[in-house]
């Protein structure tokens, strides 16, 4: 009965590990995207850029953040499905 216990609380923390990491990614690109922006207002100060140019980095930043938001939506909802998969194994 305690091995049961132990698997399954080794499972759970795997899943919080992939959260994790998940969320560190989610972050780290996040700040990427902040950064984008920043540059883009730091541009669009000067006269001589081009405002296609300015629409493009501002779409990059929104496109990068919204893709960013759903990678981590799904591996979430993989690693929630991951670890109920292999709960299933362990109580079958």
């Amino acid at each position: 009965m305690a091995g049961d216990w132990y698997k399954t609380a080794v499972l759970l923390l795997r899943f919080l590990l992939d959260i994790v990491v998940g969320l560190f990614f989610l972050v780290l690109i996040g700040i990427a995207a902040l950064l984008i922006g920043k540059f883009v207002k730091w541009l669009s100060t000067f006269d001589v850029v081009p405002a296609p140019v300015i629409k493009g980095l501002t779409f990059l930043e929104y496109g990068l953040f919204a893709v960013d938001v759903v990678c981590f939506t799904f591996l979430v909802m993989m690693a929630g499905y991951k670890l109920m998969v292999e709960i299933w194994k362990e109580y079958r």
